[in-house]
């Protein structure tokens, strides 16, 4: 009778072994989806958070485009020439330019070697009111700085249909902490006034 009550006793403690293991294994995938889930839900606050950011320097570049054509119109270059397709390490940022004659804006999406920019765009850096922003020289980490400096580009439309006034399109560009993080924002602007406009700017 010993003997019968030492072999259950045996088969008992096996059976609590291969349970043990199959818990084990079971906590084991369930720590290892859980670990996999907050990775992947860390990458896309990450990532909502660069895009916000990019986000509100391209509204608050449109606003300094808007800022220019309120309060510097007589002020501003008017180009009827402005580059259709010209390199965006070579912009005019001095003065701001209203791009006349049908130049749209150009805006050129990522490619392998580089971000998405406004090949044709101006820089908003040093101008009058300037965005105060350090920038982390074109590499892809974020740390509070912004990959490169944001782009508007300013384009006459002609004057409104009763003749008072004189419509523009604003579109800008921003970073975020890398190239990947990009926001776009086009606005149309009318400056109106009671004299009547005949002619263009």
């Amino acid at each position: 009778m010993n003997f019968a009550m030492t072999s259950r006793t045996r088969a008992e403690g096996g059976f609590v072994l291969i349970v043990s293991l199959l818990l084990l294994i079971v906590m084991t995938l369930l720590a290892v989806g859980m670990y996999h889930s907050f990775r992947v839900q860390e990458n896309m606050a990450a990532n909502t958070k660069e895009k916000a950011r990019a986000y509100q320097v391209a509204e608050s570049t449109e606003q300094y485009a808007e800022y220019l054509l309120k309060t510097d119109l007589s002020l501003l270059a008017q180009n009827s020439n402005c580059p259709t397709a010209a390199a965006i390490v070579n912009p005019p940022t001095t003065p701001a330019t209203v791009c006349t004659g049908g130049i749209a804006v150009v805006i050129q999406g990522p490619t392998a070697n580089g971000p998405m920019t406004l090949t044709n765009g101006q820089v908003y850096s040093g101008m009058v009111t300037p965005l105060n922003i350090q920038v982390n020289g074109g590499s892809s980490t974020g740390g509070g700085t912004y990959y490169a400096l944001p782009q508007f580009f300013i384009e006459y439309l002609g004057i409104t249909p009763d003749g008072l006034g004189q419509i523009y399109q604003i579109t800008a560009l921003g970073y975020g902490g890398n190239a990947n993080a990009v926001a776009v924002v086009q606005s149309t602007y009318k400056l109106e006034s009671g004299i009547k406009n005949l002619g263009t700017p």
